[in-house]
Protein backbone atom coordinates (compact mmCIF):
# COMPACT_ATOMS: atom_id res chain seq x y z
CA UNK A 1 0.00 0.00 0.00
CA UNK A 2 1.12 3.44 -0.89
CA UNK A 3 1.24 5.70 1.88
CA UNK A 4 1.64 9.92 1.26
CA UNK A 5 2.28 12.48 3.80
CA UNK A 6 -1.02 14.45 3.77
CA UNK A 7 -0.99 18.17 4.10
CA UNK A 8 -0.07 18.40 8.18
CA UNK A 9 -0.48 15.05 8.87
CA UNK A 10 1.82 12.18 9.30
CA UNK A 11 0.58 8.89 8.07
CA UNK A 12 0.19 7.78 11.76
CA UNK A 13 -2.89 10.88 12.31
CA UNK A 14 -5.48 8.17 12.33
CA UNK A 15 -3.10 5.75 14.96
CA UNK A 16 -3.06 8.74 17.00
CA UNK A 17 -6.53 9.43 16.84
CA UNK A 18 -7.27 5.71 17.63
CA UNK A 19 -5.54 5.81 20.37
CA UNK A 20 -7.00 8.43 21.97
CA UNK A 21 -4.28 11.16 21.84
CA UNK A 22 -5.50 15.03 21.99
CA UNK A 23 -4.18 16.26 19.18
CA UNK A 24 -2.92 20.10 18.61
CA UNK A 25 -1.39 21.85 16.21
CA UNK A 26 2.70 22.06 16.30
CA UNK A 27 4.30 24.48 13.63
CA UNK A 28 1.81 24.01 11.29
CA UNK A 29 1.09 20.02 12.14
CA UNK A 30 -1.50 18.75 13.69
CA UNK A 31 0.18 16.39 16.11
CA UNK A 32 -0.38 13.87 19.27
CA UNK A 33 0.05 16.49 22.85
CA UNK A 34 -0.51 13.66 24.54
CA UNK A 35 -2.44 10.09 25.10
CA UNK A 36 -2.66 9.40 28.66
CA UNK A 37 -1.07 12.06 30.71
CA UNK A 38 2.48 13.80 30.07
CA UNK A 39 3.64 13.20 33.74
CA UNK A 40 3.21 8.96 33.00
CA UNK A 41 4.62 9.76 29.54
CA UNK A 42 7.55 11.51 30.89
CA UNK A 43 8.20 8.88 33.37
CA UNK A 44 7.83 5.91 30.95
CA UNK A 45 10.71 7.69 28.61
CA UNK A 46 12.83 7.96 31.72
CA UNK A 47 12.16 4.86 33.31
CA UNK A 48 11.81 2.44 30.30
CA UNK A 49 11.11 3.28 26.80
CA UNK A 50 8.71 5.36 24.73
CA UNK A 51 8.09 6.12 20.95
CA UNK A 52 7.31 9.44 19.60
CA UNK A 53 6.22 9.79 15.91
CA UNK A 54 7.96 13.04 15.17
CA UNK A 55 7.87 12.74 11.01
CA UNK A 56 6.89 16.76 10.91
CA UNK A 57 10.78 16.95 10.76
CA UNK A 58 12.56 17.51 7.93
CA UNK A 59 15.12 15.45 5.31
CA UNK A 60 17.06 17.42 3.06
CA UNK A 61 19.81 15.49 1.22
CA UNK A 62 23.08 16.85 0.20
CA UNK A 63 25.14 15.28 -2.74
CA UNK A 64 28.19 15.75 -4.48
CA UNK A 65 32.19 15.61 -4.52
CA UNK A 66 32.22 19.12 -2.38
CA UNK A 67 29.60 18.55 0.05
CA UNK A 68 31.88 18.41 3.26
CA UNK A 69 33.44 21.91 2.35
CA UNK A 70 29.83 22.97 1.40
CA UNK A 71 28.28 21.59 4.69
CA UNK A 72 31.31 23.09 6.35
CA UNK A 73 30.54 26.51 5.02
CA UNK A 74 27.24 26.70 5.72
CA UNK A 75 26.81 25.17 9.61
CA UNK A 76 28.99 25.90 12.97
CA UNK A 77 30.94 22.53 12.37
CA UNK A 78 33.60 21.41 9.88
CA UNK A 79 31.97 18.63 8.62
CA UNK A 80 35.36 17.49 6.80
CA UNK A 81 36.46 15.71 10.52
CA UNK A 82 33.41 13.80 10.26
CA UNK A 83 33.64 9.98 9.13
CA UNK A 84 30.98 7.71 7.71
CA UNK A 85 28.40 6.63 9.87
CA UNK A 86 28.93 10.00 11.80
CA UNK A 87 26.33 12.13 13.04
CA UNK A 88 26.65 16.11 14.43
CA UNK A 89 24.76 18.19 16.16
CA UNK A 90 25.41 21.65 14.99
CA UNK A 91 23.85 25.50 14.10
CA UNK A 92 23.04 27.04 10.99
CA UNK A 93 23.54 30.82 10.98
CA UNK A 94 22.51 34.03 9.23
CA UNK A 95 25.58 36.61 8.33
CA UNK A 96 25.19 38.05 11.34
CA UNK A 97 25.42 35.37 13.13
CA UNK A 98 21.89 34.52 14.40
CA UNK A 99 20.47 31.52 14.50
CA UNK A 100 18.31 29.85 12.07
CA UNK A 101 18.22 27.24 12.87
CA UNK A 102 19.79 23.53 14.94
CA UNK A 103 20.13 20.55 12.50
CA UNK A 104 21.89 17.55 12.98
CA UNK A 105 23.75 16.78 9.74
CA UNK A 106 23.93 12.70 9.08
CA UNK A 107 27.41 11.53 7.17
CA UNK A 108 26.42 8.65 4.41
CA UNK A 109 29.30 8.36 2.74
CA UNK A 110 31.97 10.47 1.38
CA UNK A 111 29.67 12.36 -0.98
CA UNK A 112 26.34 11.98 0.54
CA UNK A 113 24.36 14.00 3.45
CA UNK A 114 21.14 14.45 5.15
CA UNK A 115 20.23 17.37 7.36
CA UNK A 116 16.85 17.10 9.48
CA UNK A 117 15.79 20.86 10.18
CA UNK A 118 12.94 21.73 12.24
CA UNK A 119 9.37 20.85 11.05
CA UNK A 120 8.73 25.12 10.89
CA UNK A 121 12.20 25.71 9.43
CA UNK A 122 12.01 23.17 6.50
CA UNK A 123 11.56 25.54 3.86
CA UNK A 124 13.41 28.16 4.98
CA UNK A 125 16.68 25.78 5.52
CA UNK A 126 15.97 24.51 1.97
CA UNK A 127 15.91 27.96 0.58
CA UNK A 128 19.50 29.18 2.53
CA UNK A 129 21.35 25.72 1.39
CA UNK A 130 20.39 26.47 -2.53
CA UNK A 131 21.07 30.44 -1.87
CA UNK A 132 24.37 29.39 -0.94
CA UNK A 133 25.82 26.32 -3.34
CA UNK A 134 27.22 28.58 -5.80
CA UNK A 135 30.55 27.40 -5.98
CA UNK A 136 30.28 23.98 -4.36
CA UNK A 137 29.99 20.86 -6.80
CA UNK A 138 26.36 19.94 -4.75
CA UNK A 139 23.21 18.96 -5.55
CA UNK A 140 20.33 19.23 -2.97
CA UNK A 141 17.22 17.47 -2.32
CA UNK A 142 14.24 18.05 0.09
CA UNK A 143 12.67 14.47 0.33
CA UNK A 144 10.75 15.53 4.03
CA UNK A 145 7.58 15.07 2.17
CA UNK A 146 8.87 11.15 1.67
CA UNK A 147 10.20 10.25 5.13
CA UNK A 148 9.05 9.43 8.11
CA UNK A 149 10.98 9.68 11.49
CA UNK A 150 10.21 7.61 14.80
CA UNK A 151 12.38 8.30 17.82
CA UNK A 152 12.64 5.59 20.14
CA UNK A 153 13.79 6.63 23.43
CA UNK A 154 14.34 5.47 27.23
CA UNK A 155 16.47 2.75 28.96
CA UNK A 156 15.05 0.02 27.77
CA UNK A 157 15.37 1.53 24.09
CA UNK A 158 18.48 -0.41 22.78
CA UNK A 159 16.96 -3.82 24.10
CA UNK A 160 13.94 -2.76 21.77
CA UNK A 161 15.79 -1.38 18.63
CA UNK A 162 17.95 -4.62 19.09
CA UNK A 163 14.84 -7.18 19.25
CA UNK A 164 13.05 -5.41 16.25
CA UNK A 165 15.90 -4.52 13.50
CA UNK A 166 18.49 -6.83 15.02
CA UNK A 167 21.24 -4.16 15.61
CA UNK A 168 23.13 -1.48 17.98
CA UNK A 169 24.02 2.31 17.14
CA UNK A 170 26.09 4.04 19.12
CA UNK A 171 25.46 8.10 20.72
CA UNK A 172 25.35 10.20 17.85
CA UNK A 173 26.23 7.41 14.88
CA UNK A 174 24.42 6.06 12.26
CA UNK A 175 23.75 2.27 10.57
CA UNK A 176 21.60 1.78 7.64
CA UNK A 177 19.69 -0.95 6.45
CA UNK A 178 18.76 0.09 2.43
CA UNK A 179 17.14 3.61 2.35
CA UNK A 180 15.79 3.30 6.15
CA UNK A 181 18.95 5.18 8.74
CA UNK A 182 19.13 4.32 12.56
CA UNK A 183 20.85 7.45 14.44
CA UNK A 184 21.87 7.30 18.15
CA UNK A 185 20.24 10.52 18.47
CA UNK A 186 17.17 12.00 20.12
CA UNK A 187 15.94 14.90 22.44
CA UNK A 188 14.80 13.14 25.53
CA UNK A 189 18.34 12.94 27.35
CA UNK A 190 17.99 9.08 27.30
CA UNK A 191 19.42 6.14 25.72
CA UNK A 192 17.86 5.80 22.30
CA UNK A 193 17.73 5.98 18.54
CA UNK A 194 15.67 8.07 15.71
CA UNK A 195 14.54 5.53 12.77
CA UNK A 196 14.18 7.14 9.48
CA UNK A 197 12.82 5.46 6.30
CA UNK A 198 10.45 6.03 3.44
CA UNK A 199 6.75 6.50 4.26
CA UNK A 200 5.74 3.28 3.23
CA UNK A 201 7.25 1.36 6.09
CA UNK A 202 6.06 3.61 9.17
CA UNK A 203 3.20 1.69 9.87
CA UNK A 204 5.01 -1.41 10.40
CA UNK A 205 8.00 0.18 12.55
CA UNK A 206 5.39 1.46 14.80
CA UNK A 207 3.22 -1.08 15.35
CA UNK A 208 5.52 -3.59 15.96
CA UNK A 209 7.39 -1.40 18.76
CA UNK A 210 4.24 -0.92 20.11
CA UNK A 211 3.73 -4.71 20.72
CA UNK A 212 7.28 -4.94 22.11
CA UNK A 213 6.45 -2.54 24.60
CA UNK A 214 7.14 0.84 23.78
CA UNK A 215 4.74 3.59 25.08
CA UNK A 216 3.34 5.99 22.34
CA UNK A 217 4.49 9.62 23.84
CA UNK A 218 3.31 12.74 22.62
CA UNK A 219 4.92 15.91 22.09
CA UNK A 220 4.05 17.47 25.34
CA UNK A 221 5.87 15.17 27.25
CA UNK A 222 9.13 15.85 24.34
CA UNK A 223 9.34 19.17 25.91
CA UNK A 224 9.09 18.55 29.35
CA UNK A 225 11.71 15.87 28.57
CA UNK A 226 14.09 18.23 26.49
CA UNK A 227 13.46 21.15 28.72
CA UNK A 228 15.26 18.96 32.14
CA UNK A 229 18.00 18.46 29.51
CA UNK A 230 18.68 21.84 28.33
CA UNK A 231 17.97 21.68 25.03
CA UNK A 232 16.68 24.42 22.64
CA UNK A 233 13.60 24.69 21.26
CA UNK A 234 13.94 26.22 17.91
CA UNK A 235 11.38 29.18 17.49
CA UNK A 236 11.05 29.58 20.99
CA UNK A 237 14.74 29.58 23.04
CA UNK A 238 15.78 31.28 19.57
CA UNK A 239 13.89 32.68 17.19
CA UNK A 240 16.11 34.60 14.93
CA UNK A 241 17.69 37.11 16.73
CA UNK A 242 19.87 35.31 19.03
CA UNK A 243 23.56 33.55 18.40
CA UNK A 244 24.92 30.48 18.80
CA UNK A 245 27.27 32.23 21.67
CA UNK A 246 24.05 34.01 23.62
CA UNK A 247 22.12 30.35 23.69
CA UNK A 248 25.56 29.37 25.78
CA UNK A 249 26.03 26.47 22.57
CA UNK A 250 29.16 27.67 21.71
CA UNK A 251 30.42 23.67 21.40
CA UNK A 252 29.06 23.45 18.58
CA UNK A 253 31.19 26.11 16.66
CA UNK A 254 34.39 24.63 15.52
CA UNK A 255 36.49 28.05 15.21
CA UNK A 256 39.22 26.63 13.22
CA UNK A 257 37.41 26.94 9.75
CA UNK A 258 35.14 29.48 7.99
CA UNK A 259 31.57 29.36 8.13
CA UNK A 260 28.77 31.65 7.66
CA UNK A 261 28.24 34.35 10.25
CA UNK A 262 31.94 33.65 11.96
CA UNK A 263 32.97 37.12 11.99
CA UNK A 264 29.94 38.37 13.33
CA UNK A 265 30.80 35.50 16.02
CA UNK A 266 33.86 36.85 16.65
CA UNK A 267 32.54 40.32 17.37
CA UNK A 268 30.38 39.28 19.41
CA UNK A 269 32.09 37.42 21.63
CA UNK A 270 34.54 40.93 22.16
CA UNK A 271 31.19 42.38 24.17
CA UNK A 272 28.83 42.28 26.99
CA UNK A 273 26.17 39.85 25.83
CA UNK A 274 22.85 38.07 28.08
CA UNK A 275 23.26 34.20 27.96
CA UNK A 276 20.58 31.71 27.93
CA UNK A 277 20.47 30.78 31.61
CA UNK A 278 18.38 28.29 33.55
CA UNK A 279 15.93 29.49 36.19
CA UNK A 280 15.08 26.72 39.40
CA UNK A 281 11.68 27.65 40.89
CA UNK A 282 11.95 27.20 45.16
CA UNK A 283 8.04 28.26 45.45
CA UNK A 284 5.52 26.30 44.32
CA UNK A 285 3.77 26.86 41.24
CA UNK A 286 3.95 26.31 37.37
CA UNK A 287 5.65 28.70 34.74
CA UNK A 288 5.23 28.94 31.28
CA UNK A 289 6.85 30.55 28.68
CA UNK A 290 6.63 34.49 28.18
CA UNK A 291 6.54 35.18 32.30
CA UNK A 292 8.58 37.78 33.39
CA UNK A 293 11.71 37.81 35.16
CA UNK A 294 12.33 39.98 37.89
CA UNK A 295 15.74 40.81 39.48
CA UNK A 296 15.90 43.30 42.76
CA UNK A 297 12.45 44.23 41.86
CA UNK A 298 12.95 45.45 38.36
CA UNK A 299 11.86 43.01 34.77
CA UNK A 300 15.09 41.55 32.84
CA UNK A 301 13.78 39.46 30.74
CA UNK A 302 10.92 36.91 30.22
CA UNK A 303 11.42 33.12 30.23
CA UNK A 304 11.51 31.24 26.93
CA UNK A 305 10.75 27.77 27.93
CA UNK A 306 9.28 26.64 30.96
CA UNK A 307 7.25 24.23 32.77
CA UNK A 308 6.89 22.15 35.67
CA UNK A 309 9.71 19.40 36.11
CA UNK A 310 8.09 15.41 36.45
CA UNK A 311 11.08 14.55 37.84
CA UNK A 312 12.10 17.17 40.38
CA UNK A 313 8.76 18.83 40.79
CA UNK A 314 9.89 21.77 40.92
CA UNK A 315 9.59 25.07 37.99
CA UNK A 316 12.53 25.25 35.54
CA UNK A 317 12.70 27.70 32.98
CA UNK A 318 14.97 29.34 30.52
CA UNK A 319 15.71 33.13 29.85
CA UNK A 320 17.90 35.65 28.57
CA UNK A 321 20.23 36.85 31.54
CA UNK A 322 23.10 39.08 32.10
CA UNK A 323 22.98 37.58 35.64
CA UNK A 324 25.29 34.95 37.08
CA UNK A 325 24.96 31.78 38.78
CA UNK A 326 23.18 31.92 41.98
CA UNK A 327 21.43 34.84 41.67
CA UNK A 328 18.20 35.07 42.90
CA UNK A 329 14.93 36.14 40.67
CA UNK A 330 11.26 35.76 40.88
CA UNK A 331 9.25 34.80 37.83
CA UNK A 332 5.67 36.80 37.71
CA UNK A 333 2.71 34.21 37.31
CA UNK A 334 -0.70 35.61 37.52
CA UNK A 335 0.73 38.88 39.61
CA UNK A 336 2.09 36.44 41.94
CA UNK A 337 6.40 36.26 42.41
CA UNK A 338 7.79 33.16 42.23
CA UNK A 339 11.15 32.76 44.18
CA UNK A 340 13.63 30.95 42.22
CA UNK A 341 17.39 31.43 41.21
CA UNK A 342 19.86 30.94 38.30
CA UNK A 343 21.41 27.87 38.02
CA UNK A 344 23.44 25.90 35.24
CA UNK A 345 21.86 23.03 33.24
CA UNK A 346 21.17 20.71 32.48
CA UNK A 347 18.17 20.38 35.09
CA UNK A 348 18.44 16.91 35.49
Amino acid sequence: MLVMMSPNQTPLFNHHKESGAKIVDIAGWKMPKQYTSILSEHKSVRENVGIFDVSHMGQIFVHGKETAEFLSYVTTWDMKRQKRGDCRYCHILNNDGTIIDDTIVYTLSDYDYMLVPNASRVDKIYDWLLSNKSGFDVSLENRSNDYFCLALQGPEAPRLLGQHLNTTVGSFQLVTFGKTIVSGTGYTGEKGCEIIGPLNDIIDHWEALVEMGAVPIGLGARDTLRLEKGYLLSGQDFNGSQTTIETGYSWVIDWNHDFIGKDSLLDIKKRNYSKLRGILIDDRGIIRPGNSVFYRGERVSSLTSGTMSPSIRKGIGMAYLDLNIGESVTVEVRGNHLNGRVVRMPFL
